[in-house]
């Protein structure tokens, strides 16, 4: 629960979130290098085409999982708000910046659309654990206050500032372990195989609409359904979430439909 790795050397310190981010980031181009022309069959030239749209994507991802969460606050606050990021507005602006680019700079790629997302949003699940663990260690996407045996006290981060000295549920372990589970499930379960994105899409979506429930800090609101003590409901996430369920069961629903003509 250390938000830096190292003392400060030439006066700058890690951060252990950005340790781990970099480590997600790593590990996921690994494992969609050698999905790519092991399982795959892409060239090595397809490949290294394909991971530099990935990494322009990446970059657009940041601006807009930055701009998003900014979007939600300032309509909270009635004011210009920002300063943090979240996941689901990086996924919705990667995923986007890269099918664009798929589009305009390897049109050829195209006939291979499922494939390449199949194993692009595995290795995003694998990043995501990862970056999970980091918002733990910076103590950041916390929970709310519990007396359970499962509560931890942040000694640093927002969490320590939101809720000082109380014990509060370690959300983003919780996620991690999900994302590691769901990671191993997309990539080794038969089933899953060439549904990896409806797969992603459901369980992840179902995932997040639950967690908010215990999540303790504040994300900002699109409409009030109603309160708690801590927050309003339902949150930006468990909005997007919504969309993301209902968009996973139109793609199952579009493939059976195809399958029977």
């Amino acid at each position: 629960m250390y938000p830096f790795l190292l003392p400060e050397i030439f006066k700058y310190s890690i951060p252990l979130y950005d340790v781990l981010l970099a480590i997600g980031i790593i590990a996921m181009f690994i494992y969609i290098i050698n999905r790519f022309e092991k399982t795959d069959g892409f060239s090595r030239s397809a490949t290294n085409r394909l991971i530099i749209l990935i990494s322009i994507s990446l970059v657009f991802a940041l601006i807009f999982s930055f701009l998003l969460d900014g979007i939600w606050h300032s309509i909270k606050e009635g004011e210009l708000t920002f300063g943090s990021v979240t996941f689901l507005g990086g996924l919705i602006g990667g995923l986007s910046t890269f099918l664009i680019l798929m589009k305009y700079f390897y049109k050829e790629g195209i006939k291979d659309l499922r494939k390449i997302m199949n194993t692009v949003i595995v290795g995003v699940v694998l990043a995501h654990a990862f970056g999970r663990i980091g918002c733990f260690l910076a103590g950041c996407c916390f929970g709310i206050p519990t007396d359970s045996f499962l509560g931890v006290i942040f000694p640093h981060g927002h969490a320590s500032q939101v809720f000082p000295g109380e014990t509060v549920y370690p959300t983003q372990l919780f996620e991690a372990f999900f994302l590691f589970t769901l990671f191993i499930g997309l990539d080794r379960i038969s089933k899953f195989k060439t549904f990896e994105i409806e797969t992603y899409l459901i369980g992840y979506g179902i995932w997040r609409i639950l967690i908010e429930f215990i999540r303790g800090d504040d994300r900002g609101s699109v409409f009030t359904l109603f309160t708690t003590e801590y927050k309003v409901f339902p949150t930006p996430s468990q909005f997007i979430s919504v969309f993301m369920i209902g968009f996973g069961i139109y793609l199952i629903i579009r493939r059976k439909k195809d399958a029977k003509i």
